[in-house]
């Protein structure tokens, strides 16, 4: 009974966690750069003090802190730019690897590189939408 009476207040937790994730982000979606950052802080924040994790809410309100006093858009297009950079020199290197599998005719690593191309291309797409929302 006590087993079960645990399982219940657990996923009632799950429940409600999953809720405020979900009303989490909704809030800022229509927000760009530091004041999305800003919003979406300020929302966990909201959810860590509903779920009384205090030492959450600490370090929640050291980032917005921080965020509010560091964060430029400028900034953030500077290093999405370099997480694109980054990427795209992942991607290619994972080509490589993927045409010398090729020719050494190695299934295992050909999956192995496409999956690792597609993620990376991935990547790489979510950002430039990232960057573009910036601009």
């Amino acid at each position: 009974m006590m087993k079960k009476m645990l399982k219940i207040q657990v996923l009632g937790a799950l429940l409600i966690s999953a809720n405020l994730t979900a009303n989490t982000q909704s809030g800022c979606d229509e927000l760009t750069g530091c004041a999305k950052k800003s919003c979406q802080i300020e929302k966990n924040i909201a959810i860590a003090t509903k779920m009384e994790n205090s030492s959450r809410v600490k370090g929640l309100q050291i980032s917005l802190e921080k965020v509010n006093t560091h964060c430029t858009d400028e900034k953030l297009v500077e290093e999405l730019e370099e997480k694109i950079k980054d990427a795209k020199e992942e991607l290619q290197e994972d080509r490589e690897e993927y045409e010398r599998a090729l020719k050494d005719n190695r299934p295992d690593k050909i999956e192995k590189y496409k999956s690792k191309m597609s993620e990376e291309d991935n990547k790489i797409k979510e950002l430039e939408q990232e960057l573009k929302e910036l601009q």
